[in-house]
């Protein structure tokens, strides 16, 4: 297990689809080549069972073998964060024993969902789970779906006394983030600041976070990983054309008939799929999932977008 203070997640880390069989179970085999193939392309970690990998309809088993299969796929070459977010303290708590036991490097906590807390409750929340679990923390700011929004002084609140040590903030609200690099700069405070939209990767970096968390990364890993890449290294002109391949990649939704969350991860698995990545583009119930004929529109997207998939060798590194 890393210590916490020696945990340096950075670059492209992509929350992983979970692949589903068509009676809705969890596709282990399906994930394991995921993961795979997504080290290939040159990513830097995998954030498990996140938001884009359908957590909020998966048991704690599920989960469980979610997180363990990364694990072993990945065979601690990368780094595996595994969100462990519930409704409760108590119930977050157990998803991060799980975690530990699957085999996960750091964890991920949004706020407690369905009631609204306070910003009180919250540095509790963030406290007794760090206090159970012995392993990186790392903030979760997705108000969009959780009803909540961690504030930056919390988040640095937290950072300063260690109970953390980053956060994923997926607002799409680069002032937000700003202020949190600026900040924990000023006050000599130690916090990875990683943003979850694909439209920001070089943009992130050019405000000093140290890296983003876009669900696009699990259809277009590569250029994710060059537009960060290219920015780290000042090429602005290059980062740019790469994070242009990222958006051109949401095109993808285009080919399927449904709206909203359902479009985007059924997009994005049929378009696996259409690269024999996974096996099926099934999504967990009730989210609608691909037709056959979304799956062909996908398909031929994919083709128009020049997607290809880096095949692998049994220890993941590319090939040809």
């Amino acid at each position: 297990m890393t210590t916490p203070d020696a945990f340096d997640l950075h670059g492209i880390v992509p929350p992983i689809l979970t692949p589903m069989t068509p009676d809705g179970r969890v596709d282990l085999g399906s994930l394991a080549r995921l993961a795979r193939w997504l080290m290939g392309q040159g990513v830097h970690g995998i954030w498990a069972c996140g938001t884009t990998g359908e957590f909020a309809g998966l048991d704690a088993d599920e989960r469980e073998d979610v997180i363990g299969t990364c694990v072993e796929a990945l065979a601690e070459r990368l780094p595996v964060v595994a969100n462990i977010s519930d409704c409760s303290t108590r119930l977050t708590v157990a998803h991060g024993q799980r975690a530990l036991k699957a085999g996960a490097d750091a964890v991920a906590v949004t706020p407690p969902y369905y009631y609204l807390n306070t910003q009180d409750e919250l540095l509790a929340h963030y406290r007794a789970v760090r206090e159970a679990i012995d392993a990186p923390l790392f903030v979760y700011n997705i108000p969009q779906t959780v009803k909540t929004r961690v504030e930056a002084e919390t988040v640095l609140t937290l950072a300063q006394e260690r109970t953390v040590v980053g956060i994923k903030d997926s607002q799409n609200d680069l002032d937000y983030d700003r202020t949190l690099v600026t900040q924990a700069t000023k006050r000599g405070i130690s916090l990875r600041v990683l943003t979850g939209t694909r439209a920001l990767i070089d943009a992130s970096v050019a405000i000093g976070a140290h890296g983003s968390i876009p669900g696009v990364a699990n259809v277009a890993p590569k250029a994710c990983a060059q537009a960060y890449e290219a920015a780290t290294r000042g090429e602005w002109a290059e980062a740019a054309a790469a994070q242009q391949q990222v958006m051109a990649a949401s095109a993808l939704t285009g080919g399927v008939k449904s709206a909203g969350t359902a479009a985007s991860l059924g997009a994005m698995k049929a378009a696996l799929k259409a690269l024999g990545v996974i096996a099926h583009s099934t999504l967990s119930a009730p989210l609608r999932s691909p037709t056959p004929e979304d799956e062909a529109r996908v398909a031929g997207l994919v083709e128009e977008l020049a997607l290809r998939p880096v095949r692998t060798t049994a220890n993941g590194r590319a090939r040809g």
